[in-house]
């Protein structure tokens, strides 16, 4: 293909921006000796999601002192005077005068997270000969500047007798030694996360820490991001011959993950990478096993799949069936582009991983895209993998807990980075009953021109075997045999909010109305503007793991038609629904959608700014 027409490459790229390059990672490991290693103890501890480290004493801190040194007009938060000598003090207040020390610490304006990490006589392997000459006759100094935003360390030698800087090294993807600032909020993290306190069996003190700042001076981290300033302060008991390590992330200020390790002589374990960490984690736990969860009147079992996100089963409420399994088994993502004409599809391109489809059209157009699986982080082919395992929150409404969420995240790693992706599965289940089944897209994709498509398969199961109807012409028709429905979002509706409905046979005034959702969540949704498909239960079609369905560019074709091709009868049979919304995303300032971007946070650092689009279905439970 023309490189021109290489899904226009250029625009794709377009989207990173500086910023966005603060987000490239590369994978890395602390590697570690241990003369001896028990497989008898090899627990993972990760942390909850959202554990507010901002209450923590150290941390909090720490951040006043960043937002006091950029108030008073730093570009870099200085090392504290009881960390310097007194000509330490001269020289980081020479290397701080310095236009070229501080020249990588703002972008576009906005003050870039930077730290003073030590400042020490400078030793005789740091200097080149012409700096040695110099320092013969005078007293040199190293300062050592950290910056967390684009992960590069600056060394300067200073002549504190000259008050002048003699040589600057910048180390672009490196680290060096912390201060004692971040040491004692590593060991604070440490100290006071309550899985660290569970799993020790008791509070902690601070004189059982070791080792709270190691690492290899210089080397990348071991954390999940690959470019985060991590240490791993340890936990040993020596009379167990084991110790727990912990993963501090610096850059987020956050306990990272946790593992228990055997102690050889040297009190060090093998390799710990808090993404291999957490992936392992995920796997034993959420994989490899069914979690059963009873809550508000609900039971049920759930579990990651290998390519079908989570997968909620035998859900049941108040003892009644309600459905047999619940999951986002595709995302669609296609992309318009002009120029059909010189589309040559001969050789085939890969972006991110994926193999891109091209579809020509009418109006020399053609579409262009994938087909995202969410899948377990390992020994699955999916690319948008499960970050984190799933959480289950309360749903609070006007200060009253009214259910509770099961919530899935899957990312691409590099996301919010163009052509990366961020997907959400989540299920909402109420006291009174209902239920509400979701797809979340949380951007960014490769353009401002998406289509995005998640399809969805809702195994509805009640106490007998469903009906399902849909309002029309101000009736309910009951699908007799397979069929679809596109729904204009503008069609009249029972009760001005329910579109379909499943009833029991034999009990028809028992069962759930569906309510499709308008934008009448209070989630920011712009509507589903669904395609539905009623089809006969096999198993062979998506009760276990499924494989891709349909085309992401075919806009007329969703996946599903393959299950209704042969529109059989449906009467007193097991019936799926599959329910695809359509959603068109949006970059525009103040109206973005389906969209995320990267920022700078009031500290400093990278953040990803997102604009979700939540859709699917709410299920109201029928009282007869």
């Amino acid at each position: 293909m023309k490189s021109e027409y290489k899904i226009a490459a250029a625009v794709f790229v377009a989207g990173l921006g500086v910023i966005g390059g603060l987000y490239l990672k590369k994978h890395s490991k602390i590697m570690v000796k241990s003369e001896h290693y028990s497989k008898a103890d090899k627990k993972i501890i990760i942390p909850d999601v959202g554990n507010d480290y901002e209450k923590i004493e150290e941390v909090q801190a720490y951040l006043n002192d960043i937002k006091e040194a950029y108030a008073s007009g730093k570009t870099v938060l200085p090392l504290d005077n009881s960390e310097l000598d007194s000509n330490g003090k001269i020289a980081q207040d020479v290397a701080l005068k310095s236009k070229k020390f501080l020249s990588d610490t703002k972008i576009d304006g906005k003050i870039l997270h930077n730290d003073i990490m030590r400042v020490v006589p400078a030793p005789v392997s740091m200097l080149d000969s012409k700096a040695k000459q110099e320092c013969k006759e005078s007293v040199c100094y190293v300062v050592e500047k950290y910056n967390f935003a684009l992960n590069s360390t600056k060394r300067a030698i200073v002549d504190v007798n000259a008050r002048k800087i003699i040589a600057i090294h910048n180390y672009p993807n490196m680290q060096p030694d912390i201060s004692v600032r971040l040491t004692n909020i590593a060991k604070a993290i440490a100290l006071k996360n309550p899985k660290i306190i569970a799993d020790l069996g008791h509070e902690p003190t601070p004189n059982e820490i070791s080792m709270p700042n190691v690492r290899t001076n210089l080397e990348n981290s071991p954390c999940e991001n690959k470019n985060h300033l991590c240490v791993a302060p340890t936990f040993p008991q020596r009379e167990k011959q084991r110790a727990l390590w912990a993963i501090v992330d610096l850059t987020k200020l956050k306990l990272a993950a946790a593992k228990w390790a055997g102690l050889g002589k040297t009190y060090t374990p093998a390799c710990i990478d808090e993404r291999e960490l957490e992936n392992r984690y995920i796997v034993k736990n959420f994989c490899q096993k069914d979690t059963k969860l009873q809550k508000d009147g609900w039971s049920m079992v759930y579990h990651l799949t290998g390519s079908d996100g989570l997968e909620l089963r035998d859900v049941k409420f108040k003892g009644h069936k309600v459905a047999k399994s619940l999951k986002v088994v595709d995302w669609h993502v296609a992309y318009k582009g002009y120029g059909a004409d010189k589309l040559d599809t001969s050789t085939p391109t890969i972006i991110e991983g994926r193999r891109v489809e091209f579809v020509k059209g009418e109006n020399n157009e053609y579409t262009f895209g994938y087909n995202d699986a969410m899948g377990c982080p390992m020994f699955s082919t999916s690319v948008v993998l499960a970050f984190n395992g799933p959480q289950v929150k309360d749903i609070v409404e006007n200060n009253k807990t009214v259910g509770f969420s099961i919530i899935q995240d899957f990312r691409n790693p590099k996301w919010p980075m163009a052509c990366n992706y961020r997907y959400q599965n989540r299920f909402f289940f109420y006291k009174d009953g209902s239920f509400r089944t979701a797809a979340v897209s949380m951007g960014r994709g490769c353009s401002n021109k998406a289509i995005y498509r998640p399809v969805m398969r809702l195994d509805i199961d009640l106490d007998s075997h469903e009906e399902f109807s849909l309002y029309k012409n101000g009736a309910w028709q009951k699908f007799d045999l397979e069929g679809e429905y596109k729904a204009s979002s503008k069609e009249p509706m029972y009760k001005g909010k329910y579109l379909y409905k499943f009833t029991e046979i034999e009990n028809p005034d028992s069962g759930y109305y569906v309510e499709p959702n308008r934008g009448q969540f209070k989630d920011g949704s712009r509507g589903d503007h669904e395609h539905i498909f009623i089809s006969k239960f096999k198993k062979d079609e998506g009760d276990e793991d499924l494989l891709t369905l349909g085309s992401c560019c075919k806009l007329d074709e969703d996946g599903p038609e393959r299950f209704i091709a042969d529109k059989e009868l449906i009467e007193n049979s097991d019936i799926v629904l599959w329910y695809v919304p359509t959603i068109h995303n949006d970059d525009r300032e103040g109206h973005q959608y389906c969209w995320a971007d990267s920022a700078i946070d009031k500290y400093g650092n990278p953040v990803a700014k997102v604009w979700p689009c939540v859709v699917g279905p709410k299920f109201v439970l029928i009282h007869n």
